[in-house]
């Protein structure tokens, strides 16, 4: 039997319960994200400080590594992530894109390899605030193992 807690990260409640864990992140951070916003004029919002605790790990040595969902040249998906992508990497994220035609739908973080965030929340204003959104937090390593793999095996995929 797989030891594991699971905790419910429902609607609005993403930002609240998920920023804390990578403020927290002491040696890794994978992250499997379809969409994924930068709202640099709003600072003091939900998604800009769960954004700012990404830069924050990257710069304080965690290792940061983002696998973002890109379509075709043009999409509306592919420009927010591009630039997404941009800001990440200015904090020493490393960043890669799924494949055009194959969609990275996946929504999942990792964190040190002990607890994962999995399920419908994209980083959007409307998936932290307004969406029907459900997620949920596992703790326990060898429960989420399958997904650690998992993330192992796209990022080697992607250049």
């Amino acid at each position: 039997m797989i030891d594991a807690k699971i905790q419910s990260c429902i609607g609005s409640d993403y930002s609240v319960q998920v920023t804390p864990l990578l403020q927290n992140a002491q040696q890794t951070i994978d992250v499997i994200m379809y969409e994924w916003k930068w709202y640099t004029h709003e600072l003091a919002g939900g998604v800009e400080k769960f954004n700012l605790a990404f830069q924050g790990a990257a710069r304080r040595g965690v290792k940061v590594r983002v696998l973002l969902n890109i379509e075709s040249m043009g999409h509306a998906i592919t420009k927010i992530n591009t630039r997404t992508a941009q800001f990440l990497k200015l904090a020493g994220v490393d960043v890669k894109f799924g494949q055009i035609g194959v969609a990275t739908h996946a929504k999942m973080l990792i964190i040190d390899q002990k607890i994962m965030i999995l399920g419908s929340h994209n980083v959007s204003k409307g998936s932290f605030s307004k969406n029907q959104e459900a997620s949920i937090i596992v703790e326990g390593g060898e429960a989420i193992r399958p997904y650690i793999d998992y993330f192992t095996l796209l990022w080697s995929q992607m250049f």
